[in-house]
């Protein structure tokens, strides 16, 4: 994984504007002074503990009872796998497909290598599950990258950084 300090807390998250499940255009800067953001960057639905996550974080947003916190999945399947997951585990936040958007930001790589959480090599991404706290100025919070297959998630230490958002 190569520089793994470019997205650091306390530092401004980079911008990125992908397309949703439904192929709607979802732009983390659109959320600045409205919500804090909650970034969960997964391989996909065969990544054994994606789907699990997706609907802990659920769970967890359920728990907040906030209007103020966006949850945004960042994912590599294809738009209609995760459109299905969506479906069948009735998640109600946006799963979004990485790839290279030089749409809105020629020239910018992939969101996955812009957070350091994942590789693009000819022919293969790669993806670490990761999770990033992105408050209402764009500044990020928390960030923890998962690089072994039995880390898991402190949702509890995540509730409590999420309460002292404002």
């Amino acid at each position: 994984m190569e520089n793994v300090n470019r997205v650091r807390v306390g530092l401004f998250a980079p911008d990125f504007a992908l397309k949703d499940s439904d192929g709607q255009k979802v732009r983390l800067s659109d959320f600045r002074e409205v919500k804090n953001v909650l970034l969960f960057f997964c391989a996909g639905q065969e990544s054994p503990p994606c789907p699990d996550w997706l609907d802990q974080l659920g769970l967890l947003l359920d728990e907040l009872g906030r209007g103020d916190l966006e949850i945004l999945a960042l994912s590599l399947d294809e738009r209609w796998t995760s459109r299905r997951l969506k479906t069948e585990r009735q998640i109600r936040f946006p799963i979004l497909k990485i790839e290279a958007d030089g749409e809105s930001f020629p020239n910018t790589p992939p969101v996955n290598q812009q957070y350091s959480v994942g590789v693009n090599q000819p022919h293969k991404q790669t993806i670490y599950p990761a999770i990033f706290l992105v408050d209402k100025l764009g500044i990020v919070r928390y960030r923890k990258v998962y690089l072994q297959a039995a880390d898991k998630p402190d949702f509890e230490l995540l509730l409590c950084e999420l309460n002292q958002l404002v």
